[in-house]
């Protein structure tokens, strides 16, 4: 599955934040092409006043096994420092397009280390200069900064340079306001949420050749978010996000369980 599709998974983990509390929450999701269901993905988030662990499984199914097989395991943990999130750890592990791929970053000093990585940046895309590098979070810990300011604020703003062990990239969300999430027998959910747009700019690692173009071009995409539970946070209930191939994958609420 495109990067784009796996950024706006991972950004809808990120809003299970409870101002002050710890909070443990799994969540499923549909993924639809043109209306055709092309994957699911199980996300959880566990999360304390100093610390913070997300997860997102993916796997396609339907008509998308027929081209791909994809599947993706991604974790990150980190410590909340100042109302921030700093990364420990983030690891990414996929099987994509019939290869094997394996990103395992370790934060010293406030900036990523490579410790694993299959295959090499060298034989696929560009470099990514150090000083693009320096003082990077990682996605799922980007999306952590960004729902801060949705459980602190109501309001969507934020802004993080991230690095993923082969890209390095510009990460905005802004707010959009309420709207209503229209009723889908895809999903659980329909009702009033809170829109949060957001874009991925590339900065440095894009892949060599014709891919680059692909690459280069920005990544947007729409959150809505709303309470499940009464007096709980606001969750992740629906999203678009523009694929390469055949306009925008939805991505619709079907489960979760606190």
């Amino acid at each position: 599955m495109h990067r784009a599709v796996t950024l706006a998974l991972l950004v809808c983990l990120a809003t299970l934040l409870r101002a002050g509390q710890a909070a443990a929450t799994e969540l499923d999701f549909g993924v639809y092409l043109l209306a055709v269901p092309v994957g699911n993905s199980i996300w959880t988030l566990d999360l304390t006043p100093t610390s913070y662990r997300m997860a997102m499984n993916f796997q396609t199914t339907g008509i998308a096994d027929l081209f791909a097989k994809d599947q993706l395991n991604e974790h990150a943990s980190g410590r909340i420092v100042e109302g921030q999130p700093v990364p420990i750890e983030y690891v990414s592990d996929s099987h994509r397009r019939g290869d094997d791929r394996l990103v395992n970053l370790q934060w010293r000093d406030g900036s990523p280390a490579l410790t694993a990585i299959t295959p090499p940046n060298s034989v696929e895309r560009e470099d990514v200069p150090m000083e693009l590098r320096l003082h990077t979070i990682d996605p799922l810990s980007a999306t952590v900064l960004m729902l801060r300011q949705v459980a602190q604020t109501g309001r969507c703003e934020a802004t993080a340079r991230t690095y993923d062990g082969r890209r390095a990239s510009l990460f905005r969300s802004y707010t959009s306001g309420e709207e209503n999430v229209p009723q889908s027998v895809h999903s659980i959910f329909s009702g009033p949420a809170l829109r949060c747009d957001f874009i991925e700019h590339t900065l440095a690692g894009s892949r060599l050749g014709s891919a680059r173009e692909e690459d280069v071009r920005d990544r947007p995409g729409t959150m809505w978010l709303s309470q499940l539970y009464p007096g709980g946070p606001r969750l992740p209930v629906r999203a678009t996000v523009a694929t390469p191939w055949f306009g925008a994958a939805t991505f619709y609420l079907t489960g979760s369980r606190p």
